[in-house]
């Protein structure tokens, strides 16, 4: 008897799973950016900083309730949001195929590994830097001050409740040189979206989410989707094979 309701569970099981198998649906995530036919250039992303005042000590709380009461006002500390950016933007022009991108701190690290074999580990040629500081962030909760003493988890923010807005500056430098070619800066906020982020609703993953909030997210994919369009135009111009519709603003 109980070998047969050991069947029966795994039938039921395998049943479930099988539906739920079928039930699933696979979304194919489409980064507006331009795709070009293949790589022009060598490029290094350095790392970002951040300037702005919300990336500074400011002696908000730094942890518990108090420290989400504080983001969930705008007054949350975004120290780290400036490799988030960094972090983004890779992708982005890993998606773009027009550079070949070159990591140069995982090169120091392989280079460290390989000199216990005797081998050498010899990087591609560099051909641009790019750098970027963060000179602005802005994190509000629509309404003004929390109500009722309620604390909302911040991984559960969305435009509807939370506003966001950032300002970034990229710069691309000759690495030889150290002359910079180009310089731009692109402001993103979470009432007006320049680039819809195609076949992903609510918080994105895959390296397309850097804070825990929604809002944030999304103006930082603004300005990275912005910068890596104004790269591969000024740069892989004849390259590009494929440009993104632009969705109207929402």
């Amino acid at each position: 008897m109980k070998k047969f309701y050991v069947g029966i569970l795994s039938l039921v099981t395998y049943s479930i799973l099988g539906l739920a198998d079928e039930d699933t649906k696979v979304q194919q995530i489409v980064v507006p950016v331009n795709k070009c036919s293949a790589p022009v250039l060598s490029i290094a992303i350095s790392n970002i900083e951040c300037k702005a005042q919300s990336c500074q000590d400011t002696g908000v709380p730094s942890g518990g309730i108090a420290a989400l009461a504080a983001l969930a006002s705008g007054q949350g500390n975004v120290k780290g949001i400036g490799s988030g950016v960094k972090s983004m933007l890779t992708n982005a022009m890993k998606e773009s195929k027009c550079f070949k991108i070159v990591d140069l701190e995982q090169f120091e690290k392989v280079k460290q590994m390989m000199v216990a074999t005797g081998q050498e580990v010899k990087p591609p040629k560099i051909d641009l830097i790019i750098t970027g500081v963060v000179s602005s962030v802005d994190i509000s909760k629509e309404g003004g001050a929390l109500a009722g003493g309620v604390i909302p988890i911040v991984g559960m923010f969305s435009k509807n409740t939370s506003k966001a807005s950032i300002g970034v500056e990229f710069t691309a430098m000759n690495p030889t040189t150290l002359e910079m070619s180009e310089s731009k800066s692109f402001q993103a906020n979470s009432e007006k979206s320049s680039w819809g982020f195609l076949g992903m609703g609510g918080p994105a993953g895959g390296g397309w989410s850097v804070t825990k909030n929604v809002a944030l997210d999304n103006v930082i994919r603004d300005v990275v989707f912005s910068a890596t369009n104004y790269f591969t135009d000024t740069y892989a111009k004849d390259n590009i094979v494929e440009r993104p519709k632009v969705e109207p603003a929402s």
